[in-house]
């Protein structure tokens, strides 16, 4: 069975304190990645589209009078999410949702890295970033920015450690084509 979303990201650790809290972190995030899915970008486009969306998200996530986060509430709980444990976090559900997934016998995991484009400018360095997708689910599984200082391939042998690799089949293009990150995907019994 595959858990919701925001039974997932309730489980993250939540550094407000109690105090005046209305919004509980796992709602929040789930209704901020729907507005984000609904084309916003931004915290204000996301408040916007989340106020015309109050009825309706506020029957489905069961708010007190249809009381949804408001701009501030969004910011703040995005300023409080500590990114790792959100990534290791959505890395373990995308791996209980491709575990459920009973399609073809060898799915495919690729890992590849990719600089998006306008990610820096004058002051900053583009962000580099390496990945793991499932060609079934059409969904990133893991992901980690490569730092300035290393390179995608000791990224890769870290990404690997969260996956369940048994009966997948992983690609990956000719940098990846090392004994190291052979050996990483043989000890998690992934197909060589």
């Amino acid at each position: 069975m595959i858990r919701p979303l925001a039974e997932v990201v309730a489980e993250l650790s939540d550094p407000r304190q109690r105090q005046g809290k209305w919004h509980e972190m796992g709602a929040t995030l789930t209704i901020s990645f729907l507005a984000i899915l609904s084309g916003e970008q931004g915290i204000r486009g996301e408040a916007g589209w989340i106020q015309e969306q109050r009825w309706r998200l506020g029957r489905q996530f069961k708010l007190k009078n249809c009381r949804v986060p408001s701009y501030g509430t969004i910011r703040r709980m995005l300023a409080a999410v500590q990114v790792s444990e959100l990534e290791r976090c959505l890395g373990k559900w995308a791996d209980e949702i491709e575990q459920a997934w009973t399609g073809e016998d060898w799915p495919g995991i690729a890992i590849d890295g990719k600089t998006p484009r306008g990610s820096g400018d004058d002051e900053h360095p583009a962000l580099h970033l390496l990945s793991t997708f499932s060609h079934e689910l059409d969904v990133v599984l893991t992901q980690r920015a490569v730092g300035s200082e290393t390179n995608e391939i000791p990224e890769a042998r870290r990404l690997l450690e969260d996956l369940t690799l048994e009966g997948k089949l992983v690609t990956v293009d000719a940098l990846h084509t090392q004994r190291d990150t052979a050996q990483a995907i043989v000890e998690k019994k992934g197909p060589i």
